[in-house]
């Protein structure tokens, strides 16, 4: 969305920026190949200017690789999509768009990116105060600009959301509670040598 609006304020038409969220309720019921099709024909422009196309969470469509490289070769246009991790790994985006993409992996921030948030000069007496919350808190940039009451809520609903989304139905693990707690038994347990039977004694406790 944010690219979106860079794009207006850069004097691309509207007509010519098509926003796709697969995840909203708008287009939620777009979950199959011909749907997205169908649809791509009511919005792609009849000109032969170019086209700003950006689909996001775009997993949320079973065949949505073929409607992207069909685009790619059939229109002047710009492609930005975005997914989740469990259904876009690097590997396998080079298989599905025939390695004709260019990947921007996006990162919670620095601790100097952090600072630039806060508005907190790197010489300033503040920022051993930030280094705490930094290392308390992370980088998420939703949690780094939440009040401080909501901040473990939001790091709450991030962990779940990799978790569940990201780790258990790849994997098709069926015990959350087992995984979410051998996750936590590794994370209070950085260091240190850790193996299989450990953590099978931690779990019969």
């Amino acid at each position: 969305m944010l690219y979106k609006e860079y794009l207006l304020q850069e004097g691309i038409h509207e007509n010519h920026i098509i926003y796709m969220n697969f995840e909203s309720f708008e287009y939620r019921t777009i979950t199959t190949e011909e749907k997205f099709r169908q649809k791509l024909d009511e919005l792609l422009p009849r000109d032969d200017k170019k086209v700003y196309l950006l689909f996001d969470e775009i997993q949320m469509v079973t065949g949505w690789q073929r409607i992207v490289n069909g685009i790619r070769v059939s229109f002047n246009s710009d492609i930005i999509i975005t997914g989740s991790n469990a259904n876009m790994l690097s590997g396998e985006i080079a298989t599905l768009l025939s390695g004709r993409y260019i990947e921007i992996p996006i990162y919670p921030f620095s601790f100097s990116e952090f600072l630039q948030v806060k508005g907190i000069e790197s010489d300033s007496r503040k920022v051993d105060n930030a280094y705490d919350e930094y290392e308390k808190y992370g980088g998420f940039p939703s949690v780094v600009i939440a009040e401080e009451s909501i901040k473990d809520t939001i790091l709450s609903g991030i962990f779940d959301t990799i978790v569940l989304n990201d780790v258990l139905l790849r994997a098709g693990v069926k015990d959350a509670t087992a995984l979410k707690f051998i996750i936590r038994f590794s994370a209070d347990n950085v260091g240190q040598l850790v193996n299989a039977s450990k953590i099978v004694n931690t779990l019969k406790m």
